[in-house]
This record gives structure tokens, C-alpha cells and sequence, in this order.
């Protein structure tokens, strides 16, 4: 059974407004069988399992299922040729209760409606596999992340895959969870399913797949037997770093840079929330500190706890040396706060308000709740503002929406300005913007550090972190595993921290 394919990959190429996110990459999955795919961020992984499900048509290449060629394939045509999917980022219907999520493209009929007892006990059946304790009925809206995690994988495996695609599915997962997960596995592997697993922890691919695929900027890189490979291999290989290319990453971490004083604006001790325990940090005046850590690390935790969206279990938050509560963006923001979300459409910007009115409405909240707004004051400041940061837009009259993704990002980070932060939280600020203008906006960022600020930086780019931070500090399974100087920035070695591992300590996966 081992030899035999299940899906086949062959030459696929395809590009993206020109750029080529796959260029004749080449895999072949055999029944049977658990195959890592692993890859940095942007390498092409989830690209490819979207080519295969079918979401994207590909330029150029072959699919080959159980040995035959598949022309035009669908989402729908593939799950009628057996493949299921566990995307990155979930796709459950929160109004819904887990059985009907569950059974959403297939609910069963009885004289022509919703079967809703077999659903129901069909369900159960499901999430037993698991061994989950959730309640069918419940609404998805009603779980934790990691129970609507747990719902994706249930659902995938509701159809009898055979050939299951993974990508990322573990991030919000406990151990215990994983491992159960991990058994699901084994038992599709010896049902004669393929598993696809997609992961940046090292660990997991190492222990569950039987071999693994290492593809880098949408090419193959190089496949073996899992026994093949350690982790130091699998990461220079992901990298394309050597040690010998240590020189070069010093031209990326330039220290000319940094202004950061001795004076400390924040600090954390002993913080505690959700799964993080015992983080301790200082910012300092004019310091970039960078946060490294994979999905479900705990530094979006940190992040959100700081700015009041999340309440802390333990711990002292200090500003200017003064213990500080914060317990909720208005404490943060009145402290000093500003905080530059991830995902800026949801939650940084007002997208059918002007430039101004995103410039400026913490302003005139914070100032004027029940006064008159000048707003020939708010006028000139925000025609500052988008001078000073180099915001590329027609006036400052325009719907934020009509301007590009960067200048979206530089006005989000022009409000805070506006509003005088000390401290600036910033999650991913370059997320789902070119390349141009992520050089822009982080020259920005490391210009405002310059004039005194304190900013707190994160992104799942490593050699982003590099070249903005002055420190960064990686976070593993929710507490602080290492903290790595300008001089000893290493990509690889930074990418081996995220995953528990210190070479100079030996390999700790657990605490």
C-alpha cells in the first residue's frame, strides 16, 4: 500500500498579480501515509493544499488522483474524489449549532428534510472519536478556539476522507488534544488515508510523519524518511541559511539603529493569562522589542492582555516604574497605550470613515465625549500627520478603504501618534501589504522609536523581527524561552527557539 499514490503533484505553477507563489513544484503523496510539509511563511504550503482542494486553479501543472489525471478541479469535485480539508483559519458557521457545522455539506435527509436525530447521534459518534466532551447542540459562537478547532478536525474527518489535508491544525490545540489528534491520524493512516500535515513545530512533524516534503519559496527543496532529518537540517533547509551565510544576516541586523536609553517606559513581572505563566520583560525608551513565537505561543495573549482586551491572572504591568490596572483599551489608552492590530479592517480602522476621521477619532473621543469637535483643528493635525508619515492619498477627505494596504497602516499608526502614545503595541504591522511598503512602514516604525517611543513588535517573519528589533524575546508554550541580542541574531537559531530547542543548552521541547 505504501507505493501506491494517492495524489500526485507535477510541475504546478501559480502566480499571484505576477509574483509566482509555486514554480513547478513537484510531490507525491502514497496512501497509507503521514507526509509533513514544511516550509517558512510564504514558502507556498497553503498555496498548494488550495490548488489541490481546488480553491485555486493552477497556472500551469498536472493533479493526479488515485492515478488519475484531474482536470479542472473544484472544491466540489474534490470531496466527491475524497480529499477534505482543515484550513488554517477556520471556516465554522458560529450561528450554527457543532452538528449542523459537522454535517453542513452533507446533513442527512429523511423524506426530503434535516434528519435532525441521525444528525445529532451521528455527531455524537463523531466528536467520540476525539473522545470530546462537547455538546452537539451548543452554538459554535459558545466554544473556546480550541474546541472550534477541535469541530474543524471532526468535520473533516466526518466524510471518510482519502486523502486529508492539514494545515496548521494543531495551533490552537493542548498537548492532550494533540495527542488524541495524533491518534486520529494513525487510524486514518491505517485505514489507507493520506494525511497531509502542515506545521512549524518541528516536534510534531518529527514524531507523527512518515516522511517530509521541505519546500522554500515555492520550489522543492529536498524529501526523505522523518528518520532522515534533524531539526537543525529541517530549518537550514527551510531558511536556505548556513552557517556560513552567518556573515550576511549581520548586514540585516544593522545596530546603528537602535536608540534605545536605559530608561524603562513598561514592564511585566510575573505575568500570567491563559496559558502564559511568569513573563517578565522591560521595554525601554526608544526600544523596538521584538515578540517571536509560533501559533498559540501565548504572544498574541501578551499582547492583548497589555492593551486591556484580556484580563490578567497574575503579575504587576509597570509604566514609567509605576504598577498600572489595565482592564480595558480605555485604561491602556489612557495610560498611554496605542495598540495596531492584526487584522486592521476588523479592528484598527473605520473603513467607510475619511483618513481624518481615522486619524483623529481616538482624539476627539478621549478629549471631547461631550463637547463640539474643532474640526478645522482635527483638519490640520491630520494633514500633519499624513505629511509627516508620508501617506499617499489624494485628501485627507478620502475613505480610508480606497487607500493601499500600507497607507491603510500608516494612518492606523498616525492615531496613535495623534493621541501622544508612549508605547506602541504592534501585531504583525506589515500583515497583507507589498513589499515596498513594508519597508515603508517599519522605516516608520523604527523612526518613531527613534523620537523616544517604546514599541512592542511582533510578526511571524523572522527576518522582518531581525531587521526592526533592537531584542526579541521568543515565547514558548506560554512562557519566555530566550531572549537574543542584536549580536546574536541568528535566523536559524531563532527558529529552533520557537520550537523549545537551544543549541547551546541542548534540546528542551518541554518545560
Amino acid at each position: 500500500m505504501m507505493n501506491q499514490s494517492a495524489l500526485r503533484i507535477r510541475n504546478v505553477v501559480k502566480s499571484f498579480d505576477g509574483i509566482k507563489a509555486l514554480k513547478g513544484l513537484s510531490l507525491n503523496f502514497n496512501k497509507g501515509e503521514i507526509i509533513g510539509l514544511v516550509g517558512s511563511n510564504g514558502a507556498g504550503k497553503s498555496t498548494l493544499l488550495n490548488v489541490v482542494w481546488g480553491a485555486y486553479a493552477p497556472d500551469s501543472g498536472e493533479l493526479h488522483i488515485n492515478g488519475q489525471k484531474v482536470d479542472k478541479i473544484t472544491p466540489t469535485k474534490a470531496q466527491e474524489l475524497g480529499i477534505s480539508i482543515i484550513f488554517q483559519h477556520r471556516r465554522l458557521m458560529p450561528y450554527m449549532t457543532v452538528a449542523e457545522n459537522i454535517f453542513i455539506d452533507n446533513m442527512p435527509k429523511l423524506r426530503g428534510m434535516v434528519d435532525y436525530k441521525k444528525m445529532h447521534s451521528d455527531a455524537k459518534e463523531l466528536l467520540k472519536m476525539l473522545n470530546l466532551d462537547i455538546d452537539c447542540n451548543s452554538k459554535v459562537e459558545q466554544l473556546t478556539a480550541e474546541e472550534k478547532q477541535l469541530v474543524e478536525i471532526v468535520k473533516a474527518c466526518s466524510k471518510n476522507p482519502k486523502i486529508l489535508l492539514m494545515d496548521e491544525p494543531t495551533t490552537a490545540l493542548r498537548q492532550g488534544d494533540v495527542e488524541r489528534l495524533f491518534d486520529l491520524m494513525k487510524m486514518l493512516k491505517s485505514r489507507g488515508c493520506s494525511v497531509v500535515f502542515i506545521s512549524h513545530r518541528l516536534k510534531e512533524v518529527m514524531e507523527i510523519c512518515d516522511r517530509i516534503s521541505i519546500i522554500r519559496d515555492g520550489a522543492n527543496v529536498s524529501e526523505g524518511d522523518s528518520a532522515e532529518y534533524t531539526p537543525d537540517r529541517i530549518v537550514e533547509e527551510m531558511s536556505g541559511i548556513t552557517a556560513t551565510d552567518f556573515e550576511h544576516q549581520r548586514d540585516v541586523t544593522d545596530t546603528s539603529l537602535s536608540k534605545a536609553s536605559d530608561e524603562v517606559l513598561l514592564s511585566a513581572k510575573a505575568l500570567s493569562v491563559a496559558e502564559c505563566q511568569d513573563i517578565d520583560f522591560a521595554l525601554h525608551k526608544g526600544e523596538i522589542l521584538g515578540f517571536a513565537g509560533l501559533g498559540g505561543s501565548g504572544v498574541e495573549d501578551i499582547f492583548e492582555t497589555l492593551y486591556g482586551l484580556k484580563k490578567r491572572d497574575n503579575g504587576d504591568i509597570k509604566i514609567n516604574n509605576s504598577a498600572v490596572k489595565i482592564d480595558s483599551p480605555i485604561d491602556a489608552i489612557s495610560h498611554g497605550l496605542g495598540f495596531v492590530s492584526e487584522d486592521r479592517q476588523l479592528n484598527g480602522e473605520f473603513l467607510e470613515l475619511s483618513v481624518k476621521d481615522n486619524i483623529c477619532i481616538p482624539s476627539g473621543q478621549k478629549k471631547r465625549l461631550f463637547s463640539m469637535i474643532n474640526r478645522k483643528q482635527e483638519t490640520l493635525a491630520s494633514k500633519g500627520f499624513i505629511d509627516k508619515l508620508n501617506i499617499k492619498t489624494e485628501s485627507e477627505q478620502k475613505l480610508i478603504k480606497n487607500l493601499s494596504g500600507g497607507n491603510q497602516q500608516k494612518a492606523i499608526i498616525a492615531k496613535w501618534l495623534q493621541l501622544q502614545s508612549k508605547i506602541i503595541l504592534m501585531c504583525e504591522p506589515t500583515a497583507g501589504i507589498d513589499v515596498a511598503a513594508k519597508s515603508d512602514v517599519n522605516t516608520l516604525i523604527q523612526q518613531i522609536a527613534s523620537e523616544g517611543k517604546g514599541i512592542l513588535y511582533t510578526s511571524s517573519y523572522i527576518t522582518e523581527l531581525m531587521h526592526v528589533s533592537d531584542r526579541i524575546v521568543v515565547v514558548y508554550r506560554g512562557r519566555i524561552f530566550k531572549v537574543f541580542t542584536r549580536a546574536e541574531y541568528d535566523h536559524n537559531k531563532i527558529y529552533l527557539a520557537m520550537n523549545g530547542i537551544d543549541e547551546q543548552a541542548g534540546a528542551h521541547y518541554e518545560h
